[in-house]
């Protein structure tokens, strides 16, 4: 039987059946490479963007090395000591009883070294003398006369004289201090700034001239 001869409706569902079989052809074609060049396309999304990727990994790497940094450096801090000296207020005193205004005064320190600052060093010339009148809290620099060799003091009491030119404008009893800066304390590293450190406040009795 020829194909004009065969029913219409036959042949339209044998061209219907080859179709269908030519499209689950090409489905089954299509899933497969979808399957194979996801993968492939993942990968090389990967690759294009792995220099994004590297500089976001060192960034985070360095904001990680400069926390780690700050924290070393709180802890280094945590052991410089909060004090290098010790000062005897009952044994601090002008050796006359009284300084007088525009006057040399001699005074006797007594001082030590606490445990906590034994390895610091004083910083020549950077010891600073003066008054403090209390009510209004000002300060008034004393020039010391003759000044000594800076002195690394030790653990035990140690007396010093010195002489200092008394200011004027002071109260009647303004409170003596002194203070000095160090270095190679415990938790301080090279190029630091060194520490000052001030001797509490004693009371002086003060005459006019």
């Amino acid at each position: 039987m020829s194909d004009d001869q065969r029913p219409l409706r036959q042949m339209i569902w044998e061209r219907f059946i080859s179709k269908s079989v030519d499209w689950l052809v090409v489905a089954a074609i299509g899933g497969a490479v979808i399957m194979v060049f996801d993968p492939v396309k993942e990968r090389a999304m990967a690759i294009w963007n792995t220099p994004d990727s590297l500089h976001q990994l060192v960034v985070r790497v360095e904001n990680l090395l400069g926390q780690v940094a700050d924290v070393r450096d709180d802890i280094e801090s945590l052991r410089r000591p909060s004090q290098v000296f010790e000062v005897s207020r009952t044994n601090t005193r002008p050796i006359d009883e009284y300084c007088i205004e525009r006057q040399p005064c001699a005074v006797q320190l007594k001082v030590r070294r606490r445990p906590e600052g034994i390895r610091c060093r004083i910083v020549p010339g950077s010891t600073q003398w003066g008054f403090i009148n209390p009510r209004s809290d000002l300060s008034a620099p004393a020039q010391r006369i003759e000044p000594g060799e800076a002195r690394n003091i030790g653990v035990s009491w140690t007396t010093i004289d010195i002489i200092i030119l008394t200011p004027v404008g002071l109260e009647p009893t303004a409170d003596f201090y002194f203070e000095a800066a160090y270095i190679g304390c415990p938790g301080m590293a090279d190029g630091d700034e060194p520490l000052v450190f001030q001797s509490p406040r004693i009371p002086f009795p003060i005459r006019p001239r």
